[in-house]
């Protein structure tokens, strides 16, 4: 069930007014019954009405269930039992009727799922769907040449020609409507940088050139090896059904050490990054959540758990799927250093020229400061500067004495988002 703390359950509260009432729900007088099992943590909260709610968790996932009429999920009463729990005073207790019907339908939900991945993929109409995908391609490669010359346009009247992002957004719209969604965020991404800091020509110039290579590619795509094209239609936008999926499976148990998440327009994803203990297999996670929804699978840092890891079709894999799930004790030994991590991303860019960031661990880490700059400094001495973030807290919990830092290194900067020692895990 993995080592939960008071900050492990806050990180899931769906936004900061409910950590209020979640820490008022704290408290056993708040609860009729509870009781906890080495899978689950269950109890009756009281309410306004006669009649309790009924709130538990499967660590297995993990998965809320409360049957208030709240929306946000976890709600108030789930984080309120989870904190109840982590304060170590949940007795362990017979399941309740009410609690088991709950985990057995959904380890039931589970199995069919799972049936479902491991079942032979039978489209019912395969020339249709060959037809749909022939005229998708054409839609992108149309789009592409339009983009192609937008690019052109401004690389002859020079960057600054488009300092305002009106134009950059407009060309994105028209990637948006051309089905290939992952060159509109690039170009918005571009649009946003023009003009904006000391280096942002040297930024620009990169993003173009990968973007303009994304264009040349996908005309050749017939010729590139199938682990390059895969990378090429993800980079694009073009999803690949988690029914398609019939890639490399990795068994092992894995340490989850953070977690990133970014927000556009009205869909959030989270990228959860996973290493394995036995082969040092490192993998990403994407959970997606609209309209402030739950991600289909929600997953959290600082936990550890036993699975099967299926990997996503690419020359430098990373992306899975994650079957079935064991709880396990989260106790990551992994090590770093900066000097690998640039080894990695040189190789990881190499093979997968689209890539945007690689996970990088460092060992015995300290943060440094010079002028505006925070540095995330190695056991060696090595130092990469830092993307902006809240590292108070941080610096708060280790005293910047040597901890265990994880984060994502994009092959400029880095960006924590997690540490842990001998004081417990700290998401950041």
């Amino acid at each position: 069930m993995g080592d939960w703390t008071a900050e492990r359950v806050l990180a899931l509260a769906p936004d900061p007014a409910s950590v209020g009432p979640a820490r008022e729900l704290s408290s056993p007088a708040k609860w009729v019954t509870s009781g906890a099992s080495n899978v689950a943590v269950w109890g009756e909260a009281k309410g306004s009405g006669a009649k309790p709610y009924q709130v538990a968790v499967d660590f297995n996932g993990p998965a809320f269930k409360c049957s208030c009429p709240s929306r946000k999920i976890p709600c108030k009463h789930v984080l309120g039992l989870m904190l109840l729990f982590s304060s170590g005073i949940v007795p362990a207790a017979p399941m309740p009727e009410w609690a088991s019907e709950w985990l057995e339908k959904r380890t039931e939900k589970a199995a069919v799922q799972a049936a479902k991945a491991t079942s032979p993929k039978v489209d019912a109409n395969p020339e249709a769907a060959a037809k749909r995908a022939e005229g998708r391609w054409e839609k992108v490669l149309t789009g592409l040449d339009e983009c192609e010359a937008f690019l052109m346009d401004i690389a002859g009247q020079g960057l600054l020609s488009a300092h305002s992002t009106r134009s950059w957004d407009q060309m994105a719209a028209r990637m948006v409507d051309a089905q290939a969604p992952g060159v509109a965020r690039r170009l918005k991404r571009i649009g946003e940088k023009v003009g904006i800091g000391s280096d942002w020509g040297l930024e620009v110039a990169g993003e173009l050139g990968r973007l303009e290579l994304l264009i040349e590619g996908s005309r050749r795509i017939d010729a590139l090896p199938p682990e390059l094209s895969a990378d090429l239609r993800s980079t694009l936008g073009i999803p690949v059904r988690k029914e398609d999926l019939d890639g490399e499976r990795v068994s092992d148990v894995w340490d989850a050490l953070g977690q990133a998440t970014e927000r556009e327009d009205r869909v959030t994803t989270i990228r959860t990054w996973l290493r394995g203990r036995t082969y040092g297999r490192w993998a990403m996670h994407l959970g997606f959540s609209v309209a402030g929804q739950p991600p289909e699978q929600q997953l959290l840092s600082g936990v550890s758990f036993t699975a099967e890891l299926v990997f996503y079709p690419s020359a430098w894999p990373l992306r899975v799927q994650i079957g079935q799930t064991t709880p396990a004790k989260f106790e990551p030994l992994h090590r770093g250093r900066w000097a690998d991590s640039v080894e990695d991303m040189a190789s990881a860019l190499s093979a997968h020229p689209w890539i945007e960031q690689i996970p990088a661990c460092l060992s015995q880490a300290r943060l440094g400061r010079t002028d505006s700059t925070l540095w995330a400094i190695d056991g060696e001495g090595a130092a990469m500067p830092i993307r902006a973030g809240d590292l108070w807290e941080l610096l708060a919990r280790t005293g910047n004495e040597p901890c265990e830092l994880f984060g994502e290194f994009d092959g400029t900067m880095f960006r924590p988002l997690g540490a842990w020692g001998d004081w417990g895990y700290l998401p950041i």
